[in-house]
């Protein structure tokens, strides 16, 4: 990913569209590096949990660095558009959460229709983009703390990702990572095959 890039197109980049979920994300990306004084994660240095899996989240990795990958960004399936950003470094965490009803109103209501629709005339293609930009005004302009609230929370630091050693599954004889694996009394078994054998 080019250095030069500004936040927004490193984000556009890496998600492949614009949409209003990716620019929530931009700026609780960019948010989050004022008020930490931190930059691009290189080293685990910094950890996002996040409590949903929308587009908001590819801004965090492309701005943030925090990737499943590297074990620092983690997932809690809550369903809110709520983002806590970790600074190893300084032991400091600030938790950001979406107010509700602050990005509503007829134009995100209708520009989710037209996302969730196959198919667009080319009518709806225009409307959709006119309302993109519509969209993209109001989110990248609005004073931050129109949008989202925020605090300084205890960091929940969790440890640094390990590599782990891989077993065979003795039922799909696929490899799997001796903590996600269960020893049964037919050996090592993967997740999914304790649960076929379970039903």
């Amino acid at each position: 990913m080019c250095q030069d890039m500004s936040p927004l197109e490193k984000a556009v980049q890496f998600h492949g569209h614009i949409c209003p979920g990716l620019l929530r994300g931009v700026r609780v990306a960019e948010f989050a590096q004022h008020y930490l004084g931190i930059n691009r994660d290189e080293d685990e240095e910094v950890v996002a949990v996040v409590e949903n899996d929308a587009c908001g989240v590819d801004a965090i990795q492309a701005i943030l660095g925090c990737t499943f990958g590297k074990g620092n960004l983690l997932f809690r399936d809550y369903g809110k558009q709520v983002y806590t950003i970790i600074s190893r470094n300084q032991n400091r965490a600030v938790r950001i959460a979406e107010k509700f009803g602050a990005l509503v109103g007829p134009e995100f209501t209708r520009y989710r229709e037209l996302a969730n629709k196959s198919g667009l005339s080319r009518e709806e293609q225009s409307e959709k983009e006119q309302l993109q930009a519509v969209m993209f005004e109001a989110i990248m302009t609005r004073p931050f703390e129109d949008m989202f609230d925020y605090r300084e929370v205890s960091p929940a630091v969790p440890p640094r990702a390990v590599i782990r050693k891989s077993v065979r599954c003795d039922g799909c004889g696929e490899a799997v990572m001796e903590t996600r694996a269960t020893l049964t009394s037919k050996g090592w078994l993967c997740r999914e095959c304790l649960e076929e054998r379970a039903s």
